[in-house]
């Protein structure tokens, strides 16, 4: 969106970040931009550190005339093009901001001294390479909000501002850019972004700038040759700062002094110090800075934990973290938090937890390996970059139902026709108030782009009563709109277990329990070699099963529920017709399943206008045994919402 520089100045009093309009929005690796076009011509990329300074950021207050050269000052030491500028004033204000030129995929001149305090292997080093600007920024907002575990506290840094990249174009040996390292960050960027129409592209041939805020002070090495600290407490402060890093789950490969900002009282001259003793300092050059190997691999299991927590958090908390672009809304009895996503679409996360909502904006999860679950819909299982199993489908609202008009079934199912996915969910949440067994919703999602159905297929009777039922609080449009993709978003179902405690967590899956120590990773293995073995005996040989898969149950001690052999009792999700198919299952008890949950929805005031056995999920333990509830009756639990409609009254 381009915009005046006058008219950009002017949203500073207007709104705030979160205000922005979403077609502005961008996001790489963790991190939100507001995406302008000043006069200048290239491309800046605003944070929400930036955004109350979005008139000294402006390449107006600090690039144009080459101001930073000019009335900036070059960092002596540094190997880059670092500055250190007081913006342009405005109002008489200005802004002390660093200003570091991005080497992206040019050669890393690294030399390890002797002294390096990090055990760091010699293959690492040799295939380091400088982050990308919004790798750089997402890093350093990731090492932000990192704590150290001896004591909870955080690494101070600066503020990461902006990103400019102006509109001129070089040669590649005027950047020093190597092709080969630029497709590599080229490639990370574009998997970690879901819309390729407003996706952030690297271009090889232009100048990347990062502004950050400035920190006062002069790095360790000046101070010690001010004499503010000897040379044991400058090895002392390295070697700390990068146990502390590492505690963070973080390290940069070019580890040294000039790296750590320290300030002095202006009176005394001395060195500003923590409540222990040990220097304050703050961590600035953060083109090297990456996560250790161990933070690598714990980094999905702290989001999962995450996520695990925010989906148990109490009502009182949930009000206390609302965010301003985030509106909470009611719909069809069941609450939402509500809010735009980056392709100009719209989200729904159930429930009241707007810290919830990040993890199911759309680049979380519909760019991630996915497996398709039907034969005939869009249903898909993935696994988000949280390491959060999900499934998720395409809603079929709006379409005319392909069914036969002469039975008598056909008939109810096309003058019913598809529900929207705002009924699913209500659906799918009341039958589970009644004590029928459900997959769980967890978010609806509405595209950004359209998309067209052809007339002879098309079915609006839902819209209309939509469009005027409910309103979203924050603007004039329906939340049920034709000529949009709708997805739902529900919980990976692993099976229930009947002796499970109520109020305990719903269950954990094979691998997350061994993190945890909750079993052994041979209870584990066991677990996966007697499902192994059950499915060759019924003539299935390929078939990879993981513990992702599985899960296991507490009692109400908290203890994991086994067996009459001892083994661990974790049970895995199998849809009816499947079971019946490969032998699980007779048909007797297949029909019985269905009959018995036919008069469980009728007792509910409910039917089902195409109950099938692929629509019917079993929780079946390693040894193919079906969990059954206290009238000895399989647990069935429901997974299709579709055609589900009110016996006497409408099903709301």
């Amino acid at each position: 969106m381009e915009l005046p520089d006058t008219h950009i100045a002017g949203i500073i009093t207007e709104r705030s970040f979160d205000d922005c309009p979403p077609e502005m929005i961008v996001r790489a690796f963790g991190v939100d931009y507001c995406h302008i076009t000043p006069a200048e011509g290239g491309d800046l990329y605003v944070t929400r550190f930036g955004w109350p300074y979005l008139s000294h950021v402006l390449p107006s207050g600090w690039f144009s005339g080459k101001w930073y050269v000019k009335q900036g000052e070059r960092l002596p030491g540094s190997t880059g093009s670092v500055y250190h500028v007081r913006s342009r004033p405005v109002n008489g204000q200005s802004a002390d901001m660093l200003v570091k030129f991005s080497r992206v995929a040019q050669e890393v001149p690294l030399v390890v001294q002797t002294t390096f305090p990090e055990d760091v292997p010699p293959d690492v080093i040799a295939a380091a390479r400088f982050n990308s600007p919004m790798e750089e920024f997402g890093l350093l907002m990731e090492l932000r909000q990192a704590r150290w575990p001896s004591n909870g506290a955080c690494i101070r840094t600066q503020h990461p501002l902006a990103i400019y990249a102006p509109p001129e174009e070089f040669q590649l040996w005027q950047l020093g850019r190597d092709e080969t390292r630029f497709v590599r960050h080229r490639h990370l960027l574009a998997k970690d972004q879901a819309d390729e129409m407003k996706a952030i592209e690297l271009d090889i041939r232009r100048v990347y700038v990062l502004l950050y805020g400035w920190v006062k002070g002069e790095d360790a090495a000046q101070t010690c040759m001010a004499g503010a600290i000897d040379e044991s407490e400058l090895k002392e402060l390295t070697l700390r700062a990068s146990d502390e890093l590492r505690q963070a789950g973080f390290r940069v490969l070019d580890h040294k002094p000039q790296h750590f900002i320290l300030r002095r009282n202006h009176r005394s001259g001395k060195v500003l110090r923590r409540s222990d003793g040990q220097p304050e300092y703050a961590l600035v050059d953060y083109e090297l800075l990456e996560r250790t190997s161990e933070n690598q691999q714990t980094y999905k299991t702290r989001q999962r934990e995450r996520f695990r927590h925010l989906r148990r958090t109490s009502q009182a908390a949930r009000h206390a973290t609302a965010h301003a672009h985030l509106k909470p809304i009611s719909i069809h009895g069941i609450d939402y938090v509500r809010g735009p996503v980056q392709d100009g679409g719209c989200l729904w996360v159930t429930g009241q937890v707007p810290d919830l909502f990040e993890y199911f904006v759309p680049d979380r999860w519909r760019r991630t390996p996915r497996v398709r679950l039907s034969r005939f819909n869009e249903v898909y299982r993935t696994r988000s970059r949280d390491n959060i199993y999900f499934v998720y489908r395409r809603s079929r609202v709006g379409t005319a139902p392909h069914s036969d008009p002469f039975t008598d079934a056909g008939k109810r199912i096309r003058e019913h026709g598809y529900n929207s996915p705002f009924e699913e969910v209500a659906i799918a949440e009341q039958l589970r108030i009644l004590g029928i067994s459900t997959t769980v919703p967890l978010a609806i999602y509405r595209t950004g782009h359209r998309s067209h159905v052809a007339r002879y297929l098309q079915d609006r009777r839902r819209f209309p009563d939509q469009s005027r039922a409910a309103l979203t609080t924050d603007a004039c449009e329906p939340y049920l709109m034709p000529n949009y993709d709708y997805y739902t978003v529900w919980e990976f179902f692993r099976g229930v277990h009947p002796n499970a405690h109520r109020d305990s967590e719903r269950g954990i899956d094979l691998d997350h329990a061994c993190e945890r120590g909750m079993m052994t990773e041979r209870d584990r293995q066991r677990v996966l070699d007697r499902a192994s073995e059950l499915l060759s005996e019924h003539g299935i040989q390929d078939e990879h099963l993981e513990g992702f898969e599985f899960t296991i149950h507490f009692d109400d001690n908290g203890t994991v529920l086994r067996n009459s052999d001892g083994e661990v009792d974790a049970t895995v999700g199998i849809d009816g017709l499947t079971a019946f198919e490969i032998g699980l299952l007779d048909e007797d008890t297949y029909r019985a399943i269905i009959r018995g949950l036919e008069t469980r929805l009728r007792a509910a005031d409910c039917e089902k206008l195409d109950l099938k056995g692929s629509h019917v999920l079993l929780s079946m333990d390693a040894r193919g045994q079906f969990k059954h509830n206290r009238d000895g009756e399989a647990i069935a639990t429901l997974c299709n919402f579709e055609f589900i409609r009110g016996l006497y009254r409408p099903f709301q």
